[in-house]
């Protein structure tokens, strides 16, 4: 069984001078503790007006996304018109980068949906097992007659690296060290591709020779009818996002390439990147900062780009308490980011995403204590006491004010959310795996008031793992894995 040689890890950029960060941090932290001192002291006007800046915020956020979502859409419109009278270029050579950990359950599926691609011109896929104990090695050895001293398969399609349990970034990199492919591929273990994904992704790189990272369109696939209730809010809630990452790569500020199925041209992400970090949690995430800060200050002219033809199909956890467990982790990395690149806030070279993006995110990095705030704010107006107040003014008054204004930031959601579920339905008619409005109406109008609770109670939880600096994490299948069979044991090669 091949074992890869340990890839160095890339070395962080150094941190330079980050005023504006602290500066930004410190006047929200400010405005989250004058919150927390108003609703212990129950003074009114201070809450309403705490409230009214949460929830103005919000909605400013969102009306902003759907706004660059409209643009972006609009130029991949045109770009589509435009290319239909052009030469279909010559498309990259592929290499598929999976880094599983006892994933035996699922693997067989996902590599069938890798081998069924058409249209792509060369195809690799290279399986870095991180310390698998649970029959996968023998499995795919089985499967695919892989080779016991290299780990190939007799066609050289599947490469499997046996590796001890190193963490997915040092994963990632031994699989991205032997990677042939003029593009790499990132995949889940667990994310199953639609037919022609790879071939939409690969033709838009042979297109655009400035786009270095692109991600595909990424569902929920356990959200159709029947399904656990919070993996269909996480069905809008991705379908959502990915449309308002359009507007963003349009602007030139996406943050994002999602690593349950996204790509990277080679020599970048290998040479000029040092490839996936593995001090991160969230390694896919990082990555593009990283990319950003080093290409921007190059001055090289670059993308990083959405492809919406490019489509797989992922689980989302289906129990509250996975739920919460991995948007736990999703955020303290998201901190751990922002900590680490925290310099180019307002950074020199960095136009639009330090001066715009990046502030964006630092308030980002304190709303979810914001967010809790209003959520008293909302229970103390919804069912505190009415009257006159000793601070003065009518207490029943503003407590109106302050529901009025909740109800208003709700009606305003539901109606960008049915402007952002119209487009998609207009940009991709039919598109297989998505449930019909009907089955989604339900999760689009109560997200809200719901489903974005439970997100501000993960990301809350993630406060106390970024200050211990918890590391490791675990997904849900790898404990309730089924036993693997004892031939698949004995031979397993971990």
């Amino acid at each position: 069984m091949s074992v890869a040689t340990p890839v160095p890890l890339p070395t962080p950029t150094r941190a330079g001078r980050a005023l504006p960060f602290f500066a930004l941090v410190g006047a929200l932290g400010a405005v989250v503790v004058f919150s927390a001192l108003a609703l212990w002291r129950s003074e009114p006007a201070p809450l309403f007006w705490v409230t009214f800046g949460y929830l103005f915020y919000e909605l400013g956020i969102n009306v902003l996304l759907v706004v660059a979502a409209g643009r972006g859409i609009a130029q991949m419109r045109r770009d589509a018109g435009a290319g239909t009278a052009l030469a279909t270029p010559k498309l990259p050579a592929l290499s598929v980068l999976i880094a599983a950990h006892n994933e035996r359950l699922c693997i067989l599926d996902t590599l069938g949906s890798v081998f069924a691609q058409g249209g792509v011109a060369s195809l690799e896929v290279i399986v870095a097992s991180d310390g698998s104990t649970d029959g996968m090695n023998a499995l795919l050895t089985a499967q695919y007659a892989l080779d016991a001293t290299t780990g190939a398969s007799p066609d050289g399609r599947l490469r499997l690296l046996a590796l001890p349990k190193v963490g997915k970034g040092p994963a990632l990199n031994a699989a991205l060290a032997v990677a042939r492919g003029e593009l790499v591929v990132t995949l889940d273990a667990d994310t199953r591709l639609a037919p022609g994904a790879l071939h939409a992704l690969a033709a838009l790189f042979a297109g655009e020779p400035t786009i270095a990272s692109a991600g595909g369109f990424v569902y929920v696939r356990n959200a159709g009818p029947g399904g656990p209730w919070i993996a269909r809010y996480q069905f809008w809630e991705y379908l959502k996002n990915f449309m308002w990452r359009v507007g963003l790569a349009h602007l030139g500020v996406c943050l994002q390439v999602s690593g349950a199925f996204g790509a990277f041209r080679t020599h970048l992400l290998r040479e000029e990147l040092g490839g996936f970090s593995g001090r991160s949690l969230v390694e896919d995430y990082e990555v593009i900062y990283r990319l950003h800060e080093r290409l921007r200050r190059a001055g090289r002219a670059y993308r990083v780009a959405v492809a919406p033809d490019a489509v797989a199909f992922t689980d989302g956890p289906e129990t509250v308490p996975a739920f919460l467990h991995q948007r736990t982790r999703w955020f303290t990395g998201f901190l751990q980011t922002l900590w680490e690149y925290r310099h180019l806030v307002f950074g020199k070279k960095m136009g639009a995403l330090g001066h715009f993006m990046l502030p964006i995110k630092c308030v980002d990095a304190v709303l979810p204590l914001w967010g809790a705030l209003s959520l008293g704010i909302l229970l103390a107006a919804a069912f505190g006491s009415a009257g006159a107040h000793p601070h003065g003014g009518s207490a029943a008054g503003w407590q109106r004010a302050a529901l009025a204004l909740f109800l208003g930031k709700w009606l305003a959601d539901v109606a960008l959310s049915a402007l952002m579920w119209r487009w998609h339905a207009r940009l991709f008619p039919g598109r297989a795996g998505i449930p019909p409005l009907r089955q989604q109406a339900w999760f689009i109008v109560t997200e809200g008031l719901i489903f974005n609770w439970f997100r501000q109670l993960a990301v809350l939880n993630a406060y106390g793992w970024f200050v211990r600096r918890v590391q490791k994490w675990h997904q849900p299948r790898w404990q309730h894995a089924a036993p693997p069979p004892p031939a698949a044991a004995a031979g397993s090669g971990n």
